[in-house]
C-alpha cells in the first residue's frame, strides 16, 4: 500500500484534485445556473410574441378611420342644412361646405388607403391631430370659441388620449389642444356672424351626438384592444409559469437522482482512501490523502444537503412526536462537533406533542443547530427549545455567535448563498422549505456580536 501511495504522479493527483474541484463546483453552482437557463428559455420562448399592443393598437387604428366617414359624413350634411336655414350669408355656408368637403376627401382617402392594412402609430397621431385643426377652422367660420361645433374638438384629441395612455404623443396632442383653444379663445374677430339661434342650439346637439359617436368608436375599440391584450398577456404568463414549473421540478428530480447515484461512488471512494491513509508511512502521503478524505466529506455533505432541498417536494408524512425529543435527538448528533469547539449545547422545555413529519423536522433541526455551531466560537452557548403559544408550535434555536448583519440576514435562506467557505446555503433552504411544507415559517433575528435567533414556526400542528 505505502508503495502505491508513493508511485502516485503529480499529473495523476491534479487531476484528481481537479475532479474533485469540477464535482464539487456542480453541485455549488450548477443547479443554480440551470434553472437560471430554464427560466430564460421558457421566457425567451414565449416572450416574443408577446409584443400585442402595437399591432392591435394599429389595427384598431385602421378600423376607426375606416368607419369615421360613415359617421362623419351625415352629420356633416346635416350642420351645413342647419346653418343654411339660420339665414347665414351664402359664403359662410359655401365656406363651411368647401371645408367640410376637403375634410370628408381626407377621411375617404384614408378609409381607402387602410381597408386593408393596419395604420401606423405616427399616421394616426398626424390623422388626428389634422383632424382636429379642421374642426377648429370649422369652428371659425361659425363664431370661434362660441361655436357650436366646439364639442367635435374633443372627439380626435379624446381618441388620441386613449390610444397612447401617457406618452409622448398624449403630451403632444393635449398641447396642440390647448393651442387650439387658445387661438379660439384669443381671435380678435371672425369672418362670419355667429349662427342664429335656434339652429345654433340644434348644431350643437348635431356636434355632440358627432362627438360621442366618434368617441364610442374610437374608445371603445381601444377599450377592447387592451383588454384583449390583457387576457393575452395572462395567458402567456400563465404559460410561462407552467412551464418554468414544469422545467423546474424535471431539474430538480433530475439533480435529486444523480446526487443519490454519486453517494455509492463517493462512499467507495472515502474507504478506499482511509485504506490507503492507513497504511500509508509517509506523512507528506498521509497529509495528501487527508486532504482528499476532507474534499470526498465536504462533497458528501453537498449531496445530502441536495437530497435534502428536494426532498419537500415528497408529501410530509405526519405522525404524533414528542418534538422536545426530536430536539435532543438532534442535539446528541452534534454534542461531539460542540464539544470539539468548546460550544456548550444543550435543549431545554418540557415536552410536547406535535403532528409532523419527524425525518424532515429532524433534518430542518440538524441544519439550524449546525449552523448555529458554526457561527459559535469557544465558549459560546447554543440553546435549542420548544414552546407552544398562540396556537402553534416554536421550535427556536439560539445562539450567542458573531450574529450577521443586515445585509447577509437579508440574504439568508437564498439557495447557495452562504458565508462560510465551505458551506453551500442549501441547509437554510431546506430549512425554510421544510417550514412551509408543514405551512409554517422559518425567521431570524440577528445582530452582529449579539448571536442569532432561528424561530421555526407550525401552526396547527
Amino acid at each position: 500500500m505505502p508503495t502505491r501511495t508513493k508511485r502516485l504522479s503529480s499529473g495523476q493527483r491534479a487531476l484528481a484534485a481537479k475532479s474533485t474541484d469540477t464535482l464539487s463546483d456542480f453541485f455549488t453552482h450548477g443547479a443554480g445556473r440551470i434553472r437560471r437557463a430554464a427560466e430564460w428559455l421558457a421566457w425567451g420562448a414565449v416572450l416574443p410574441s408577446l409584443d400585442v399592443t402595437g399591432p392591435r393598437l394599429r389595427a384598431v387604428g385602421a378600423a376607426f378611420l375606416v368607419r369615421r366617414p360613415l359617421v362623419v359624413g351625415p352629420l356633416v350634411v346635416l350642420a351645413i342644412i342647419m346653418l343654411h336655414l339660420s339665414g347665414a350669408p351664402g359664403k359662410q355656408t359655401l365656406a363651411l361646405t368647401v371645408g367640410a368637403s376637403v375634410m370628408m376627401g381626407f377621411f375617404l382617402f384614408e378609409a381607402v388607403r387602410f381597408h386593408r392594412r393596419p395604420v401606423t402609430e405616427r399616421h394616426l397621431l398626424g390623422s388626428l391631430l389634422f383632424t382636429a385643426a379642421g374642426v377648429t377652422g370649422a369652428c371659425v367660420m361659425t363664431g370661434a370659441i362660441r361655436s357650436p361645433l366646439l364639442p367635435m374638438l374633443f372627439a380626435p384629441t379624446v381618441t388620441a388620449f386613449a390610444a397612447f395612455g401617457r406618452s409622448r404623443q398624449s403630451s403632444l396632442t393635449l398641447g396642440w389642444l390647448l393651442l387650439l383653444l387658445g387661438v379660439l379663445t384669443l381671435l380678435p374677430g371672425t369672418p362670419f356672424p355667429p349662427v342664429a339661434s335656434p339652429w345654433a342650439g340644434w348644431m350643437t346637439l348635431v356636434a355632440a351626438v358627432g362627438s360621442a359617436l366618434l368617441l364610442n368608436l374610437g374608445v371603445s375599440g381601444l377599450t377592447g384592444a387592451y383588454a384583449d391584450t390583457a387576457r393575452q398577456l395572462t395567458e402567456a404568463r400563465q404559460e410561462v409559469l407552467e412551464t418554468a414549473e414544469a422545467r423546474a421540478r424535471t431539474l430538480e428530480a433530475l439533480g435529486a437522482r444523480v446526487s443519490h447515484e454519486l453517494k455509492n461512488p463517493l462512499a467507495s471512494v472515502r474507504a478506499l482512501v482511509e485504506l490507503v491513509a492507513q497504511g500509508a508511512t509517509d506523512e507528506r502521503a498521509r497529509k495528501r490523502l487527508e486532504v482528499v478524505l476532507g474534499e470526498v466529506g465536504r462533497m458528501e455533505g453537498i449531496l445530502r444537503d441536495y437530497l435534502g432541498f428536494s426532498r419537500p417536494l415528497v408529501e410530509l408524512r405526519r405522525e404524533e412526536v414528542d418534538v422536545s425529543g426530536l430536539l435532543a435527538g438532534t442535539a446528541a448528533v452534534l454534542e461531539a462537533r460542540a464539544r470539539a469547539q468548546g460550544v456548550v449545547l444543550e435543549v431545554s422545555g418540557e415536552p410536547l406533542v406535535a403532528r409532523v413529519d419527524p425525518r424532515r423536522l429532524k433534518e430542518a433541526l440538524f441544519n439550524l443547530m449546525a449552523n448555529a455551531l458554526e457561527a459559535c466560537a469557544s465558549g459560546a452557548h447554543v440553546e435549542a427549545r420548544a414552546e407552544r403559544r398562540e396556537g402553534a408550535v416554536h421550535l427556536i434555536v439560539k445562539d450567542t455567535g458573531r450574529g450577521m448583519s443586515p445585509e447577509t440576514l437579508a440574504r439568508v435562506g437564498t439557495p447557495f448563498f452562504t458565508t462560510r467557505e465551505q458551506g453551500t446555503g442549501l441547509g437554510v433552504t431546506l430549512a425554510r422549505s421544510v417550514a412551509q411544507q408543514h405551512g409554517g415559517t422559518l425567521t431570524f433575528e440577528s445582530a452582529p456580536g449579539q448571536g442569532t435567533v432561528a424561530t421555526l414556526r407550525l401552526p396547527g400542528a
